[in-house]
């Protein structure tokens, strides 16, 4: 039978190992907002900014995407066979494909049909607030017409 010191040093060791895991888990979140912050405002600097001598928009937002992604696929390559030392359990790597190309193609597409979208129509289908104002303003003058 264990000793109640034994139980109090493993129960400090559980507790110390789960308040790692917690810190752990914040600086990933913090690491992935950041980037994601980052990634935002170098996106419009490269959208919005003009170059050259005759102050030109950058045009080939798709292409850096497109690099994105396969910078993103390389890098999660070499963490897979950095950190997967045991093989079982572990999705063979032609599985990730799919995700990939379906993960570098839409946003491309996307972009590109961004295009023809006004900033305003973005942002209207984009917001939750902005999407539930427009459905009660419509939804007001549906019933004041049948009133």
């Amino acid at each position: 039978m264990p000793s109640v010191g034994s139980s109090r040093e493993m129960e400090g060791h559980e507790a110390a190992a789960a308040f790692d895991r917690v810190l752990l888990l914040a600086f990933c979140v913090v690491g992935i907002w950041s980037a994601y912050i980052y990634q935002g405002v170098l996106q419009e600097t490269a959208s919005t900014k003009l170059f050259g001598p005759d102050g030109k928009r950058f045009e080939h937002l798709s292409f850096l995407n497109l690099a994105q992604n396969a910078v993103c696929f390389l890098w999660s390559l070499i963490t897979i066979k950095l950190w997967s030392r045991n093989s079982s359990g572990v999705a063979p790597l032609w599985s990730y494909w799919s995700p990939n190309i379906s993960n570098t193609i839409g946003p491309s597409m996307g972009i590109e049909a961004l295009k023809y979208i006004s900033y305003p129509a973005q942002y209207c289908s984009n917001s939750d607030q902005t999407s539930k104002g427009i459905v009660a303003i419509c939804k007001a003058c549906i019933s004041s017409i049948l009133d």
